[in-house]
């Protein structure tokens, strides 16, 4: 009976193969047990007599195993299902052209040798951080070396990260919010006092009328040193400063005055960053303009026993939003920013600079993922507007060989519509500053 069970088992293997031929490297040992008990069931059983009660007829070794072979099916099916759908997030689309890869440098950097080297490395284009401390001149001989060893032209604006405009004008600067979380990174630092407020040095967000004009003048008079030829303009930081609820993330950058009193006239709504975007679009006609944004504070930045007991990385102290207000809040200024800007979007994923190291909580170079991930369950979990994967231009950290490759390898199966590797720096942090309250 087990002989003819077994050659009924391989004439059906199309079906439904054998325990043998299956592979459940991951699977629970009560799966295995299953798949045990399944496999020593067969052929055990015989057809019924006629007359048995139907309560206990015994099925034939062919039923039983077809039926053994369903119930795998099931339980595989639900096995893998929660897997399936963490991998969704991360998934390539196939029809996806390789991405264009840049690279963010100083103007400085852009000789004749090395753009040449540029080039061997595969990239097309090179993106210019453009700021005050370097000459039109300096500008025009960077651009012409790069259009000389065939590269295109960008630039790259720092707006919100502005130590000139912080310090002329600290009361536009990002406040930290009513937590003190912020505390733990700064123990020296005394607490405000009454009448004060903590602010984020150099910080100054757009989110404010008085910063929203300044900065808009300030791109109009950077622009000026930018010579003609150039494809487009990258604005990095139009969200809020970081920690901006207090908790001491990096990446917590929806809230503006949190729970503390305004020292500007702050701007209500979601459509600040967008009309910033539109307001800029205006001043380049025919040019692109790419807003680099940031993701916010992940669950394995919350605190243990806001995690089910679980361990993170702490970077939220005892702050639960990152399942809360975070999510919900960059969703609808997310939404508000696709919805109104057909262009590319760029999403900052420099590991090292946001503070992403701890292998263990998914950090390192391969935290690009994550940030693609929060976009792909964030948006649509809150029911936003969200971009094509095309539409992406992934920011990666480009100092350390190993570490850019890695990160250029999973943008680029991601999708994403460019790979930009940052060897300018870039500097995410704070500081904090006491500003009196009028």
């Amino acid at each position: 009976m087990v002989g003819t069970a077994l050659l009924g088992a391989a004439a059906n293997r199309q079906v439904c193969p054998t325990i043998s031929e299956m592979t459940f490297g991951n699977q629970s040992s009560g799966l295995r047990l299953l798949l045990n008990v399944f496999q020593s069931g067969i052929g055990e059983s015989e057809a019924p007599r006629a007359g048995e009660d139907a309560m206990n007829i015994r099925m034939n070794p062919f039923d039983l195993h077809r039926i053994a072979c369903q119930s795998l099916a099931t339980l595989c099916a639900l096995s893998l299902a929660p897997l399936a759908m963490a991998q969704r997030a991360a998934a390539p689309d196939p029809s996806n052209a390789p991405p264009v890869e840049l690279v963010l440098v100083e103007p400085e950097s852009a000789t004749a040798g090395v753009v040449s080297q540029w080039k061997k490395e595969g990239f097309k284009a090179v993106a210019v951080v453009l700021e005050e401390r370097t000459s039109e001149a300096g500008y025009r001989e960077a651009a012409r070396r790069i259009s000389d060893g065939g590269l295109d032209v960008y630039y790259w604006i720092e707006v919100a990260r502005n130590p000139t405009m912080a310090t002329a004008h600290p009361r536009w600067m990002a406040a930290l919010g009513s937590h003190d979380d912020w505390q733990k990174n700064f123990p020296k630092f005394p607490e405000p006092g009454v009448g004060e407020v903590a602010k984020a040095f150099p910080w100054v967000p757009i989110n404010y009328r008085e910063s929203f004009d300044a900065h808009l003048a300030r791109i109009e008079q950077l622009l000026k040193r930018a010579p003609t030829g150039w494809r487009g303009l990258l604005l990095n930081d139009l969200q809020a400063g970081p920690s901006s609820c207090g908790c001491g993330n990096l990446l917590c950058r929806w809230a503006v005055d949190y729970h503390v009193r305004s020292t500007a006239t702050k701007l209500a709504g979601d459509m600040v960053a967008a009309n910033f975007v539109a307001e800029v679009r205006k001043r380049v006609a025919g040019k692109t303009v790419i807003p680099v944004w940031t993701t916010e504070c992940e669950r394995a930045d919350l605190p243990s026993e806001k995690n089910h007991g679980l361990a993170g990385t702490g970077l939220c102290g005892t702050v639960g939003c990152a399942t809360g207000a975070c999510p919900e809040e960059f969703t609808r200024q997310w939404s508000a920013l696709v919805s109104s800007h057909d262009g590319p979007i760029g999403l900052l994923a420099m590991h090292t600079v946001l503070q992403r190291t701890q292998v263990q909580f998914g950090g390192g170079p391969g935290w690009v993922t994550n940030a693609i991930a929060y976009l792909d369950q964030t948006i649509p979990g809150h029911k936003g507007n969200a971009a094509s994967r095309d539409r992406l231009w992934m920011v990666v950290e480009g100092s350390r060989a190993g570490e850019v490759e890695t990160a250029r390898q999973l943008a680029a199966k991601a999708g994403v519509g460019a790979v930009i590797v940052a060897r300018a720096k870039l500097d995410q942090s704070y500081e904090p500053r006491m500003v009196p309250v009028k």
